[in-house]
């Protein structure tokens, strides 16, 4: 058994990053389009919707250095 546990961050998302978001087992297409402490907000390249998500639901297997 590895003792070694595994550390969830929040995801470092950058603006300009596109990202792909499994949902429904579908992929969906989104381009960073500005941050803050708390909300992420992201814009459909193909129609231009633009969405604001919590931060908080999205967390990564960081480095385990």
């Amino acid at each position: 058994m590895n003792k070694k546990p595994t550390i969830f961050e929040p995801y470092p998302f950058t603006v300009g990053e596109r990202i792909l978001r499994r949902r429904k087992g579908k992929l969906e297409d989104w381009d960073v389009i500005a941050i803050n402490d708390e909300e992420i907000k992201v814009k459909c390249p193909f129609h231009g919707m633009e969405l604001t998500w919590k931060r908080n639901q999205f967390w990564y297997g960081g480095d385990n250095d």
